[in-house]
């Protein structure tokens, strides 16, 4: 098991999501009363081989994040139980800096200012996964963030969008 996200269920308890290693990279989910004992439910997501399952609420839906290797697809439930596969995100370059190959491993933030993905790249890499400098670039990691918005029932990213920062107040001084 690696991977791990858990959600606090709407009935009471927690879901947990997780990479089973030894079930073809899918996802599995298991449940607790008090994140102490679980109970394991057994497959949750199978459509693909796949690591890094990320749950969220946002728009009325919940949203599973998978990473494929080559973008991340997009899960969409009502009930936390059933899960239908909608199209990949991050499969495509971003013009940013370090954020010209595929999206990997996201986590997603969500607040009173919106909904934020924060995702890694490979800026050293092809999206083939071919090493391009052949030096220290070529391990590098470089984290990148994207507003996430609901459009109908359509999870969507612009990874390219410009995010301004917002002028929050500070508390202390300033170090």
């Amino acid at each position: 098991m690696i991977d791990a996200c858990v959600l606090p269920l709407p009935s009471g308890g927690y879901r947990m999501w997780y990479k089973d290693e030894a079930d073809h990279a899918h996802t599995y989910a298991a449940d607790s009363a008090d994140l102490a004992q679980w109970t394991v439910r057994g497959p949750a997501v199978e459509c693909s081989a796949h690591e890094g399952p990320n749950v969220f609420e946002l728009g009325g839906s919940y949203w599973m994040l998978v990473d494929e290797w080559h973008g991340l697809r997009v899960l969409r439930s009502r009930d936390l139980e059933t899960w239908e596969p909608q199209g990949l995100i991050l499969d495509r370059p971003g013009q940013g800096t370090d954020d010209a190959t595929y999206g990997f491993h996201a986590d997603v933030v969500t607040s009173e200012l919106g909904a934020f993905f924060f995702y890694f790249t490979h800026p050293g890499r092809t999206d083939e996964g071919a090493v391009r400098h052949g030096d220290h670039n070529d391990r590098r990691s470089s984290i990148q963030v994207a507003r996430l918005r609901v459009n109908g029932d359509t999870l969507v990213c612009d990874r390219d969008e410009a995010l301004e920062a917002p002028i929050l107040p500070l508390e202390g001084p300033v170090r």
